[in-house]
């Protein structure tokens, strides 16, 4: 992982796929931490541990859409149009083909 290299469309897709089971463990474990009469230890746990995981999907999710415009030889400056509109740039990441053959992030992944 990392924002080196490129990513192709299904590649990206499955990493979204796998992102997003983090994402809803995450929120599964941070549902089962709201605090309800009191805070146990057994909450702040889940708590702290939902928020791993999600921080751990945003992180995944930063890497694959970087990686994914290198391969439509984008720069990865772009992920700042992913964060202000992340349905359609997912979107167009997941149906918009990448660049044939090798482009200034190296050679094609297959």
């Amino acid at each position: 992982m990392g924002f080196f290299g490129r990513l192709p469309r299904l590649g990206y897709l499955f990493r979204l796929c796998i992102i997003s089971i983090f994402y809803a463990l995450g929120g599964l474990l941070v549902h089962l931490a709201l605090p309800g009469e009191g805070t146990s230890l057994l909450g702040l746990i889940c708590l702290f541990l939902g928020s791993g995981f999600v921080l751990l999907a945003l992180l995944l999710w930063w890497f694959a859409t970087v990686r994914r415009f290198h391969d439509m030889n984008l720069s990865g400056w772009w992920f700042i149009l992913a964060i202000l509109f992340p349905p359609f740039v997912t979107l167009v990441l997941c149906f918009w083909p990448g660049t044939r053959g090798y482009n200034r992030f190296g050679s094609p992944w297959y």
